[in-house]
């Protein structure tokens, strides 16, 4: 798990803990400094390659209002010693470059992809820019061997300013879900394929239509199991908020949507995949009328089926940020924020085995 908190000094940190059993270990700080960046929806994330190496990101803010740039550094101890911090993006414009996911190269390096705004940068246009056609940000690749980065690969020219990305592996290389952009302002959700080196084009997951002058800050999650894949999104197309999730085989095109929530949904979605036919979703909703908010967590089979929700109470605002779902083996483990106004920001950790 990796984490921000403040430092009695001013600034922040950035920390990591591993859990083995029902103990974390102590904590490891892995970059501190006046200038990271806390934000609610882009946040730092650690990831682990199949040969044990931790790769660890997280954003710094630029002397320009607005702009921040993403650092990396890589362990293969365990977070005892790291490499040199690197930026893994060519670019240095005064620009927005973040919402990183991280993957696995055939060759065990590490992979990762984020939003990029240079060519808004380029053009003179801010966040939100890119209308009837004109620059927007872009979604670009790279990769990172002996703690160097490559060069910067363009995957999709248009892309919308600020939900989430994610990455899963399959045989055939990784899949990266994402929210796209049309000229017309259509923001429905994309996959892309990394096979034999080269990035697929975009394919749609399911065709929602929703058309939105704004970024929605609600970022699709991939996940995969052997050779299926499942994606889960949140949509307000026609104004009426939906948590949906979508099955696919063997590369091939994407089933009909599956509806997960049943109250208001406010989307922030989290997922794991236990086995090739079914799905655990979690997702933020808030009955009407109801003071606070609950995060749900659901089991989804392809079939269509979805269980009753389980869940906890939490705050609606921003600074509950976003639930974070994982498995070891059997085992679910639940990461949300406590947010109370007026007391300290906590993070808590739920477990439960799984059948």
């Amino acid at each position: 798990m990796s984490w921000l908190e403040p430092r009695a000094e001013g600034g922040r940190r950035l920390r990591l803990s591993s859990l083995t059993g029902t103990a974390w270990s102590a904590p490891v700080t892995v970059a501190e400094g006046t200038n990271l960046l806390a934000n609610w929806a882009d946040f730092p994330s650690v990831f682990v390659t199949s040969r044990g190496v931790l790769a660890v990101h997280w954003l710094e803010t630029a002397a320009t209002r607005g702009a921040y740039g993403v650092r990396l550094a890589t362990s293969a101890d365990d977070g005892r010693t790291w490499t040199p911090v690197v930026t893994p993006h060519r670019d240095t414009s005064a620009s927005e470059h973040g919402f990183v996911s991280f993957f696995e190269m055939p060759d065990g390096s590490v992979g990762l992809i984020w939003l990029d705004g240079r060519e808004m940068a380029a053009h003179g246009g801010g966040h939100g820019a890119g209308g009837a056609g004109g620059p927007s940000m872009t979604l670009r690749a790279t990769t990172i061997a002996k703690g160097q980065p490559g060069e910067d690969v363009l995957v999709d020219p248009r892309v919308c300013d600020c939900c989430q990305t994610s990455a899963a592996q399959t045989p055939d290389g990784a899949i990266v879900a994402y929210r796209d952009r049309s000229p017309e302002e259509i923001r429905d959700i994309a996959v892309v394929r990394l096979r034999k080196g080269q990035w697929s084009a975009p394919e749609t997951v399911f065709g929602d239509a929703w058309k939105i002058t704004g970024c929605p800050v609600n970022g699709p999650v991939v996940t995969s199991s052997g050779d299926s894949v499942a994606v889960a999104w949140f949509t307000a197309v026609g104004g009426t908020s939906r948590a949906q999730v979508a099955f696919s085989s063997r590369g091939g095109p994407f089933g009909s949507p599956i509806r997960v929530d049943r109250d208001t949904t406010i989307g922030r979605i989290g997922m794991v995949m236990p086995s090739t036919d079914r799905v655990i979703v979690s997702s933020i909703e808030r009955p009407a009328g109801a003071e606070t908010a609950r995060l749900l967590i659901r089991d989804v089979r392809r079939d269509g089926r979805v269980s009753e929700p389980v869940g906890v109470g939490m705050s609606a605002d921003r600074s509950s940020g976003f639930a974070r779902l994982a498995l070891a083996g059997r085992r679910l483990l639940v990461a949300w924020t406590e947010f109370v106004q007026g007391a300290p920001t906590r993070v808590h950790v739920a477990a439960t085995d799984i059948r």
